[in-house]
């Protein structure tokens, strides 16, 4: 399968210069050629899946913050502190995010009865 989503290739740059990257880092580490890098970023060209999963490891990010679309997503600019938000989330959050976007439907609904279940724990113990 191959993402073409509105937004995408701004969210792909906004992560990439979040790490400090070059776009030839980024096509070495995933192994295709900076330009193909540079299409995605520019919306000209589709991401397969596998690659895309490759990228929010790299990037530290949940597959779901580049598939969502928000406001101000199709603009120059993200709200600063959002961006900032997001880069703090912890690695294991990030991957329970994957997990949960890639779950299947007859699943979804328990993992989430169980984080909402951690979550409330966790706001009557502060």
């Amino acid at each position: 399968m191959k993402y073409s989503i509105p937004g995408l290739g701004g969210r792909l740059r906004r992560a990439r210069n979040g790490t400090g990257l070059s776009q030839t880092k980024v096509a070495e580490r995933i192994g295709v050629s900076w330009m193909t890098v540079h299409r995605w970023e520019r919306s000209q060209r589709n991401i397969p899946d596998h690659l895309l999963d490759r990228l929010c490891e790299l990037y530290d990010r949940p597959l779901r913050w580049f598939l969502t679309l928000e406001d101000g997503d199709l603009g120059e600019e993200v709200d600063a502190a959002q961006d900032s938000r997001t880069r703090r989330q912890s690695a294991a959050a990030n991957r329970l995010s994957r997990k949960m976007t890639d779950a299947p439907d007859s699943h979804r609904r328990m993992i989430e009865k169980v984080v909402e279940s951690l979550l409330d724990g966790m706001r009557d113990s502060v």
